[in-house]
């Protein structure tokens, strides 16, 4: 083999190296994109999670007013009624 064939070969192997580092490169972020696209769908369903949690705390810490509400007009009838009877 002569210099220029020899030279060509060199060439040749430095792309072949270059590609295969492109390659393993791009295998590398598409692993890091499927993980980030994992993490935002957790997350997009943690945050429905929570919404909904927060949703239910709202319309349970809203009855408990009502029932406290309740509880103290009662009272405030039953003390009304104690000082006429008193």
């Amino acid at each position: 083999m002569n210099e220029f064939q020899q030279q060509i070969l060199q060439k040749i192997e430095h792309i072949a190296t270059k590609l295969q580092n492109y390659k393993t490169k791009n295998q590398k972020l598409m692993n890091e994109i499927q993980e980030l696209k994992a993490k935002i769908e957790y997350l997009e369903r943690r945050e429905s999670e929570l919404i909904s949690e927060q949703e239910n705390n709202k319309l349970e810490l809203s009855e408990k007013s009502q029932l406290i509400e309740q509880a103290t007009n009662k009272i405030e009838e039953l003390l009304g009624s104690v000082d006429i009877d008193g």
